[in-house]
C-alpha cells in the first residue's frame, strides 16, 4: 500500500486520546501518518473533540457507521469502545469486509466472543485483538525462553496480580463496575493475564475452579456505587490441554501494581516479576542442566510509553500489517485465543457461583486457523 491507510476510529474515550489519536496523527514516537476518516461515538461532542486533532476526520454517531464503511471503504476500523459494545461494532466492520482491531477483551460473554470467532472465519477481512501485553519486551522474552525449552515442559504456573487502590477504584466506580458492561474483573482485566498464560504455554484452557469475592470495596460504601456488582478478589485454578495447571489470583488492594509468576518445568523454574509502574522487570531462571547459566537473574528495562512500551510495539506491528497486507503477525491475539481468554474468565464466575469445577467452552473449529 503506497497511500496512507484510512482508518475509522470507534470510541472517543481515554484510550483514544492517549493512544489512537497520537498514532493516527503521526505524533512522536509514531512516524507514519494515517488518514483518519472519522471518529464515531455515542457522545457527538466527545467525537468532535477527538476528531479536532485529526486533520480531515469527521465526527459521527454509531448510526452513521454503515454509511461511512460503505462510502469511504476504510482500510481499518479500530474498536475502542466500552467492552460490552465490542460485539456489535466488530460484526458490523467484518460484514463490511474491513480489517478490524478491537481492544481486549474481545467481548464480555462467551457467546458473543464465539460469535466473533465465527464472523472472522466467514469474513474476507482480518480481526486482530489488542491483547497488548503480548508486545512488551518482557513477555516476548518469556515466550521465546519457553519455546526454546529452557525449563523443559511447564507443569505448573502460579500467576499473582495485584491492583493498586487507585486503579481498583477506577474499575469499581466507572462503567466497568457492572458485569453487564465489562464482564467483571475476570474478563475486563484478567483476560490480559489469561491470554498471556495460554500464549506462553501454546495451549488451551479446559477447566476452571474459582472463587470470586467482595473483600475490599463493597458496593454502596466508601464511594463505591451501589450498582457495582463486580468482584474485587479472584482466585482460580486452571487446567490446560497440555497438562499444565495454573493457579491465578487478582487482588484489588495492594501497595504495588504488577505480578509475580512462577513457571515450573521438567528442567527448571522461571520466576517473573513485572512492575506495572516503573521497572526494571526481573526474570530468574534456575535449571537442572548443570551448565554455567543454570542460575541466572536478568533485569529487563521497562520500555518507555504506555503499558511498558507494549502499545507502541503493537501499533508499529499494526502499521506494518496495513501497509503490507500479506504480512502475518505472530503476536496479535487471534480471535480464537481472545475468545478463550473471555471463556476462561466467564468460567471463573460460573465456577464461583456453582461452587464446583466447570469446563471452559471451546470456540467453533472454523475460527481456529485465523
Amino acid at each position: 500500500m503506497t497511500r496512507a491507510p484510512r482508518v475509522v476510529l470507534l470510541g472517543a474515550g481515554r484510550r483514544t486520546h492517549k493512544l489512537y489519536a497520537p498514532w493516527l496523527s503521526g505524533a512522536p514516537p509514531y512516524q507514519q501518518q494515517m488518514t483518519a476518516l472519522a471518529v464515531v461515538d455515542t457522545d457527538i461532542h466527545a467525537a468532535r473533540t477527538a476528531a479536532a486533532v485529526l486533520p480531515g476526520a469527521a465526527a459521527a454517531r454509531p448510526q452513521d457507521l454503515d454509511r461511512i464503511l460503505n462510502r469511504d471503504q476504510p482500510d481499518l476500523v479500530v474498536v475502542a469502545t466500552p467492552d460490552a459494545t465490542h460485539h456489535d461494532y466488530v460484526l458490523q466492520a467484518l460484514a463490511a469486509g474491513v480489517t478490524t482491531l478491537v481492544e481486549k477483551p474481545l467481548a464480555t460473554t462467551t457467546a458473543d466472543a464465539f460469535a466473533l470467532v465465527h464472523a472472522d472465519a466467514l469474513s474476507p477481512a482480518r480481526l486482530l485483538v489488542g491483547h497488548n501485553l503480548r508486545f512488551t519486551n518482557l513477555h516476548t522474552h518469556i515466550r521465546a525462553l519457553l519455546a526454546d525449552g529452557r525449563i523443559g515442559t511447564v507443569t505448573s504456573a502460579d500467576f499473582h496480580y495485584t491492583l493498586s487502590p487507585s486503579h481498583a477504584r477506577s474499575y469499581l466506580t466507572r462503567w466497568h463496575r457492572t458485569r453487564a458492561a465489562s464482564g467483571g474483573l475476570e474478563v475486563t482485566k484478567a483476560s490480559h493475564h489469561l491470554d498471556l498464560l495460554a500464549w506462553w504455554l501454546d495451549t488451551r484452557p479446559v477447566a476452571v475452579t474459582a472463587q470470586l469475592q467482595h473483600r475490599h470495596y463493597r458496593p454502596g460504601t466508601e464511594g463505591i456505587p451501589a450498582d457495582a456488582d463486580i468482584h474485587d478478589t479472584l482466585r482460580a485454578t486452571i487446567d490446560y490441554t497440555c497438562g499444565t495447571v495454573a493457579r491465578y489470583t487478582l487482588i484489588a488492594d495492594a501497595p504495588t501494581e504488577g505480578y509475580t509468576c512462577t513457571l515450573r518445568g521438567t528442567a527448571g523454574t522461571c520466576t517473573i516479576r513485572y512492575d506495572a509502574r516503573s521497572g526494571p522487570h526481573t526474570v530468574h531462571v534456575r535449571t537442572t542442566t548443570g551448565s554455567e547459566d543454570a542460575n541466572t537473574r536478568r533485569h529487563i528495562a521497562r520500555e518507555a510509553g504506555s503499558h511498558a512500551g507494549a502499545d507502541h510495539r503493537m501499533l508499529t506491528e499494526l502499521t506494518r500489517i496495513l501497509r503490507h497486507p500479506p504480512h502475518a503477525s505472530t503476536q496479535f491475539a487471534t480471535p480464537t485465543a481472545a475468545a478463550l481468554a473471555v471463556a476462561t474468565g466467564t468460567a471463573m464466575y460460573a465456577s464461583s457461583r456453582q461452587g464446583q469445577t466447570v469446563p471452559v467452552p471451546q470456540p467453533p473449529i472454523a475460527g481456529g486457523t485465523r
